[in-house]
């Protein structure tokens, strides 16, 4: 006959699987009140862990798309404000230049403006954000355009290269006065002009790629979130400056030095045009990242929502069954603690 259903040591393991089963749902309950989700995700949802995982696998995409648009949103400020500046600039040095073709004036105002306005150019458009050149393309780990002020940099070297090659002397010889109009025109249309163009930009000027960033925006959408200092425009305003600025103007005869400010004109209005353009275009993407940013987040709010249902728990209900467990665990110790007293030694 068997007697271990009644024996001391099945009656203590008894009480203590109860101690234990008691204390596991308490800290079970303990943590879901706490955290406001179930303990056990998968055990509790069964088959419909699948859609919850589903569903937080998309809500983590759509977030990382939030995130990423804020950073593109940010570019894209950065981009427009450095843009503003340039235009402000070109706009007044036309005005100055005008001025100057009509009044007349002192060249050498001109030419100290100009090497302002270049400095000021290559600054903004080496802009970074993060440690990234917005400027620069795919390239953004690369500062795109050289310092011109700089004598050993490839784009002044390669100025003063073309110029001597052409007149046989330095723009700051004094004998650029000998240079007539004619022979000015034609090297601001010939090798100078040769400078800013393919291939001698690329490797004299800048280091930023012509393929530009694009950025996702939406699990369906994706834009060019960047301008390229290749662009025309800001090429334009570099040979306006430079013109100006390296081409010996303030010694030049006057009609030699009205070919030059026709020129330079010319140069800064297309620029202005190219940069107006520029703006335009991803000021229309500003647009739709902040729509598409907009769509986003309601779509998260949705998961959200369905996630929530699925996952959390009613804190009042598990309040209740805490409360109520926690009574149980009290009443198993003080039962626990009475049968330890017992011993069926006590009745043999």
């Amino acid at each position: 006959m068997k007697t271990t259903y009644i024996s001391t040591i099945t009656i203590a393991d008894a009480s203590r699987r109860q101690v234990m089963k008691q204390t596991s749902l308490a800290n079970k309950l303990s943590v879901e009140l706490s955290s406001g989700r179930k303990f056990d995700v998968g055990l509790d949802l069964g088959a419909k862990t699948g859609e919850s995982v589903t569903l937080r696998a998309e809500f983590g995409f759509l977030n990382g798309i939030i995130d990423t648009n804020a950073l593109t949103a940010s570019r894209l400020d950065t981009s427009q404000a450095a843009m503003g500046d340039m235009m402000t600039d070109a706009q007044d040095f036309l005005a100055t230049l005008v001025a100057l073709r009509e009044t007349g004036g002192s060249s050498e105002i001109v030419q100290s403006a100009a090497e302002g306005k270049m400095g000021l150019m290559i600054s903004r458009l080496n802009t970074q954000i993060n440690g990234s050149y917005v400027f620069a393309g795919i390239n953004s780990d690369q500062r795109p355009i050289a310092d011109y002020s700089d004598p050993g940099s490839a784009n002044k070297v390669a100025a003063d290269a073309a110029f001597l090659g052409e007149f046989g002397m330095t723009q700051g010889d004094p004998l650029v006065s000998s240079i007539s109009p004619a022979a000015m025109d034609a090297y601001l249309n010939g090798n100078f002009d040769t400078m800013f163009a393919d291939p001698s930009w690329g490797t004299t000027w800048s280091s930023a790629s012509s393929t530009t960033m694009t950025s996702r925006i939406s699990a369906s959408e994706t834009v060019t979130s960047s301008t390229s200092a290749n662009e025309q425009a800001f090429r334009d305003l570099a040979q306006a400056y430079t013109m100006v600025a390296d081409l010996g103007i303030e010694n030049l005869d006057p009609d030699t030095a009205g070919v030059v400010i026709d020129k330079a004109i010319a140069k800064l209005g297309s620029g202005i045009e190219g940069l107006t353009g520029a703006m335009g275009r991803l000021g229309n993407v500003q647009e739709q990242v902040k729509l598409a940013s907009g769509r986003v987040s309601v779509q998260t709010d949705i998961l959200n929502g369905r996630i929530n249902d699925l996952e959390n728990v009613d804190r009042e209900e598990t309040a209740v069954r805490l409360n109520t467990a926690l009574t149980q665990l009290e009443t198993t110790y003080a039962v626990t603690a009475r049968m330890q007293g017992l011993s069926i030694l006590n009745y043999i």
